[in-house]
């Protein structure tokens, strides 16, 4: 009985538990939007009074050439000749007595764009100096990830009204043969209460964080303490506990986080399943959660969303709620602390990923050793085809320490492809 009433006030106390809190203005992938395909622009178009209601309707994202396109826009009769510019309009309510302290916008356009809030100009991404007119194209052509980014920018707060407001943006394309355009964006808010608020590491957890930032690994045998944080390669730890890093600063906090909470769960209820299945099953569902629209090439982007919080923590099971995505430091820390739950033996690690000798970047993956004493590699990040977890000695070529050092495989072997 006492069991059932103490699993009953920790279940209340997750549903308590503060979560990401931000009032969204304008949503992004919405309905809503009016545009004018024709090329021209009408005369005060930007303007709040204007009046769109001539104009076609869509839902974001809008555009032509790219996948995931919600409403194509036209773009004239000559694929080789194409419009400079599109304009899109949105009108979006602001509640009154809506006292903000900070207020962001996220961009996603294809290859420029200018912004004009309420008839006030606002920003600009990559158009230059100067008049911008229908005729204007944009400075260089973005391509890949760039596509897939939303660009992060303050809003002042003294331009938003209560009640309706009126955001006009026109898309450039960079030359009249360029084969896509895309527009979506999100406007959100923030309370003084609701800012990010500065990351403290507690004195329990300083020995794991040292394991990892210092010795660049975390032993099975080590468990990821509330408290833990990560503020990426460059963080650093006050005498008083305070973190200051260069990007988001990733805490592990068990009794605030109930989605966390929830990913333990599931990870419990796996113990029964062989040790290599049980491996696969949970960086699966981390993939899963962790890839934005089950496109893990797009986590990258997703989540320079989490620049807001730069330098501030964030929960880590809110980092997937937030931006819908999560990359290798983050996929690698929650299966560290799944996989204990489970009862693998993980261990949590940071190097580089190398190709034919050659270093390509900062990574982190997991290891697990089986009951055998065997180790396999698991990387949620990048995985091998139906999560195949190779062992540890057949990786070499893909992995490498902090310094390039060798991890894995026969390193006679690797002095003598050295010399």
């Amino acid at each position: 009985m006492m069991r059932l009433i103490i699993l009953a006030l920790l279940a209340l106390a997750a549903c308590l538990a503060p979560a990401l809190s931000r009032t969204v203005l304008l949503e992004r992938s919405s309905a809503g939007w009016s545009y004018d395909d024709d090329g021209t622009a009408d005369v005060g178009w930007q303007g709040a009074a204007f009046n769109d209601h001539h104009w076609k309707k869509g839902a974001s994202p809008l555009g032509y050439g790219d996948r995931g396109i919600s409403t194509i826009v036209g773009f004239g009769g000559d694929p080789e000749k194409k419009h400079a510019a599109t304009f899109f309009r949105r009108h979006f309510e602001v509640p009154a007595g809506g006292e903000f302290a900070r207020v962001n916008l996220a961009l996603r356009c294809d290859d420029g764009a200018a912004l004009t809030l309420n008839g006030k100009p606002l920003a600009r991404l990559n158009l230059g100096r100067g008049a911008v007119t229908a005729r204007t194209f944009a400075e260089q052509a973005l391509s890949g990830e760039e596509e897939q980014e939303f660009h992060r920018m303050q809003v002042p707060v003294d331009l938003l009204r209560a009640g309706k407001n009126v955001l006009a943006v026109s898309v450039h394309q960079v030359g009249p043969a360029s084969s896509d355009l895309v527009l979506d964006l999100e406007i959100f808010a923030l309370t003084e209460e609701e800012l990010p608020k500065k990351a403290v590491v507690r004195a329990e957890a300083r020995q794991v964080i040292n394991a990892y930032h210092k010795g660049h690994f975390v032993a099975p045998a080590m468990r990821i303490p509330d408290g833990y944080a990560d503020g990426g390669t460059y963080m650093k730890i006050k005498e008083d506990g305070t973190v200051v890093a260069t990007r988001e600063v990733i805490m592990v906090d068990r009794k605030r986080d109930s989605k966390l909470a929830g990913y333990i769960d599931f990870a419990r209820g796996k113990k029964d399943l062989p040790e290599v299945e049980r491996a696969q099953v949970l960086a699966r569902y981390i993939d899963s959660m962790t890839s934005p629209n089950g496109q893990r090439d797009q986590a990258e982007a997703a989540t320079r969303q989490l620049m807001d919080y730069r330098n501030s923590e964030i929960l880590l099971g809110q980092v997937a709620e937030y931006c819908g995505g999560g990359v290798c430091r983050h996929r690698s820390l929650l299966f560290k602390i799944m996989g204990d739950e489970a009862g693998l033996k993980v261990g949590l690690r940071r190097g580089h990923m190398k190709s034919r000798g050659r270093l390509l970047g900062r990574h982190a993956w997991n290891e697990i050793t089986l009951e055998d004493g065997s180790r396999r590699i698991v990387d949620v990040m990048n995985p091998e085809k139906n999560f195949k977890l190779p062992p540890a000695e057949k990786v070499s070529h893909k992995y490498a320490g902090i310094k390039g050092e060798e991890l894995y495989g026969d390193k006679k072997n690797a002095i003598r492809r050295r010399k």
